[in-house]
């Protein structure tokens, strides 16, 4: 079954999800919305490697999303393991909104 996620972004790194023990999780999009009227937003989408000492790896950094616009955040799908965390936060408070995709499969 496919699961969405909606979060708003702020200028804190923050954990998106941590997925749980037994799961592998496969990501099949990451959506980000400006939702400002006038001032662009620059936004980091990362995840952390729970196998490798929470190591980072970035999906994007610093994507500039116009206002009033979307942009998507990857192309593809791609899958995390049990104890990794995707990570997002943006150039200021409340201006974008991520949506995210995705399904679990039993490791």
């Amino acid at each position: 079954m496919t699961n969405t996620v909606g979060i708003a972004i702020t200028t804190t790194m923050q954990d998106v999800f941590e997925v749980p023990d037994g799961v592998v999780r496969h990501i099949t999009m990451i959506h980000i919305a400006n939702i400002d009227g006038t001032a662009p937003v620059d936004v980091t989408a990362q995840w952390t490697d729970a196998d490798n000492s929470d190591a980072v790896t970035r999906l994007v950094y610093l994507l500039t999303v116009q206002p009033k616009d979307a942009r998507p955040a990857t192309v593809g799908a791609f899958a995390l393991m049990e104890g990794d965390k995707l990570q997002m936060n943006g150039s200021a408070n409340g201006d974008a909104e991520a949506t995210i995709t995705y399904y679990d499969e039993v490791a």
